[in-house]
């Protein structure tokens, strides 16, 4: 197999497992009437706890205004609260609610049972490789970002 078909087939395989992982994402989302993206920023907030709209924003990689309207319609449902900065007034942290904090511990804790009983049929030598080829994965993409970055 040459490089390229190799390349197809890491392609093909890493689509595979998004559009499964992104089905069953979306099928968690849904059942807590939550769009995509409203369900990662519930999910960014649940692992760091407060942040910055403009933190948010980054990490989800979308404008400071397409997050503030996630989060209106958020806090509508009474998921999130936002809070002023005492220091700055211009800065405003996000947090989940008391109700989003429930909610998430309920629904979000069935995908990560998904994922866990999907690795309990995999062998000692199958997790270890999986991670190994993942984190190879990792190390070439990111040393392939920085050769090209140089010749920028």
């Amino acid at each position: 197999m040459d490089n390229f078909d190799q390349s197809y087939k890491v392609l093909q395989v890493f689509h595979r497992l998004k559009e499964t992982m992104r089905q069953k994402m979306e099928a968690q989302c849904g059942e807590m009437n939550l769009t995509g993206p409203q369900g990662m920023l519930i999910g960014i907030l649940s692992h760091f706890g407060e942040m910055k709209v403009s933190d948010l924003s980054e990490k989800m990689g979308l404008s400071n205004s397409t997050v503030s309207g996630i989060i209106d319609r958020l806090e509508i449902q009474e998921l999130v609260e936002r809070r002023r900065s005492t220091e700055d007034k211009r800065v405003v942290f996000v947090n989940l609610s008391k109700k989003g904090s429930a909610k998430i511990k309920m629904h979000f804790k069935s995908f990560g049972e998904y994922v866990s009983s999907a690795m309990k049929s995999a062998t000692q030598e199958e997790m270890e490789k999986i991670v190994q080829g993942f984190e190879i994965l990792d190390q070439v993409i990111t040393r392939s970002n920085q050769i090209n970055n140089q010749k920028e």
